[in-house]
């Protein structure tokens, strides 16, 4: 019996043991997953139909109710709608002729199925031109749901961020992408597009997509490719280009980032190595840079540059010129993957805290590779003019992008924008600008869309000084350079 008794404590003991180890390794999961809260999952299964030019898609997103409040729908954008019909498009009058140099064709998206955990959901368009797509569902805070679409994308000839053209099949924001819930207003945020700025405000996100294309065809994307399969971690938007013109050039910057440039010219080699110079200036300011895999691809899109994660499509007319505009155009676009699209900012609303910072850094590498009289020259050329243009309406540098037209955002947020922060780090010296800039970086690690305030108090951090004032009193009066003889800007 006294053996028995002692044999049941020490099993009685053990299982303590385990009972409490569990329970530490429970809190340990749970403080993990506190610090570390679950990204949305996507799926896409895509096939290119070159006869029909359309994509069949099968695209699974595993949604996470990440909010305090239970949610009866999630509301998506179904942006690619936007080409259903001539009155809906995004493009000024001047630029349509460019994008659809084919004569206006319809497009969009033709949904098939929505299914929600596995049953069929109540879903509908939304809004005058069919942009988002309201699905029904039951989430409690905390909960996830599995979200099936099968779709087939209707791409006509164009050169729209969606569509088809001689250099590239081109798809940017082409899927359903949930808004971004707010819970202060009980709904959610979704942007209408914009032809001239980053517009879509979405969640980071975690990418899969097998895409089986027709023989020949080469594919430049966002994340890293390993045959048919591209994969991209916690990025706010997936997109993608391929064609049959191009021919690949491939170099590595010294931190190891794999740059590749897509184009049907020989100057590949050359675009790359002006890529890599705009990389390697970001990495040795700001820290590492975003992506693993840069890729540059010559488009069909004729309105300049479309930038997204690890992917910049530059059109034709711009890589065929080359030069110091392309230069330029790289640099923004390398600033710009780390401002606007790592270190995130509400794209509309905030839009300057992307295009006019990284607009002015790209002048700032222009004055690290050619030195302080090229820089000089070069903002006198391209400024100047601008700032002495009166500009109705009221619009300054902070105002909401979607307020603007093409060639006004360009004088105020581009070029004003970027004078704002010309006089910034003239007051406080470019060290002590990159070093809050570096900081304000850092701030965005987490995820989290910065403001503002965060730039402010990252600048004051790096140089124990208040700048809010200096900032404030220049986003609302650098208007008053129209008031000024401008000989000389330095």
């Amino acid at each position: 019996m006294k053996h028995n008794r002692r044999v049941v404590r020490i099993v009685a003991i053990v299982l303590a043991v385990l009972l409490a180890g569990s329970v530490v390794v429970g809190a340990l999961f749970a403080a993990m997953a506190e610090e570390a809260p679950a990204r949305d999952r996507c799926t896409l299964n895509m096939e290119y139909i070159e006869e029909a030019q359309a994509l069949r898609i099968e695209q699974r997103l595993v949604y996470c109710n990440d909010g305090p409040d239970p949610l009866d729908r999630v509301v998506f954008y179904a942006a690619p709608n936007m080409l259903r019909r001539e009155s809906a498009l995004m493009y000024e009058n001047d630029d349509l002729e460019a994008v659809f140099f084919a004569g206006y064709a319809p497009g969009g998206l033709d949904l098939r199925s929505v299914r929600v955990d596995g049953g069929a959901a109540d879903y509908g368009f939304q809004g005058e031109d069919e942009l988002y797509l309201r699905v029904a569902c039951d989430l409690a805070p905390g909960a996830s749901a599995a979200f099936d679409f099968d779709y087939y994308l209707l791409l006509p000839r164009c050169g729209a961020f969606v569509g088809v053209g001689a250099e590239d099949v081109r798809l940017g924001a082409f899927c359903f992408i949930p808004g971004v819930y707010d819970p202060g207003l009980g709904e959610f945020s979704l942007k209408k597009p914009l032809p001239f700025t980053r517009w879509l405000y979405s969640r980071p996100t975690d990418y899969e997509v097998r895409l089986s294309l027709p023989e020949g065809c080469l594919a430049a994307a966002t994340g890293v490719q390993a045959g048919e399969t591209f994969s991209a971690e916690n990025v706010r938007e997936f997109a993608l280009a391929f064609g049959r013109r191009w021919r690949v050039t491939e170099r590595e910057t010294s931190g190891g980032v794999r740059v590749r440039v897509f184009t049907s010219l020989r100057s590949g080699g050359r675009i790359a190595d002006m890529a890599i110079r705009a990389v390697e200036h970001c990495a040795e300011w700001f820290g590492a840079f975003p992506v693993d895999e840069l890729d540059i691809a010559q488009s069909d899109y004729p309105l300049g540059t479309l930038n997204y994660p690890g992917l910049v499509l530059v059109s034709s007319d711009r890589m065929r010129k080359g030069g110091e505009d392309l230069e330029q155009a790289l640099r923004f676009c390398a600033a710009q993957q780390v401002f606007g699209l790592s270190a995130y900012v509400e794209p509309s609303a905030d839009a300057w805290l992307s295009d006019s910072l990284c607009n002015y850094l790209a002048y700032m590498m222009l004055e690290a590779d050619r030195g302080r009289d090229a820089f000089l020259k070069a903002i006198n050329r391209d400024w100047v003019s601008d700032l002495q243009l009166t500009v109705p309406g009221g619009l300054r540098v902070t105002s909401d992008a979607s307020l603007f037209e093409g060639k006004t955002y360009e004088t105020v947020v581009m070029i004003r924008g970027a004078v704002v922060f010309h006089e910034l780090r003239e007051a406080m010296g470019a060290e002590d600008m990159l070093a809050g800039l570096k900081l304000y970086r850092e701030m965005g690690a987490d995820g989290r869309t910065l403001t503002e305030m965060d730039l402010v108090h990252a600048l004051d951090q790096a140089t124990g000084k208040s700048w809010e004032d200096f900032l404030t009193d220049w986003v609302f009066n650098v208007g008053d350079y129209v008031e000024q003889s401008i000989d000389w800007l330095n």
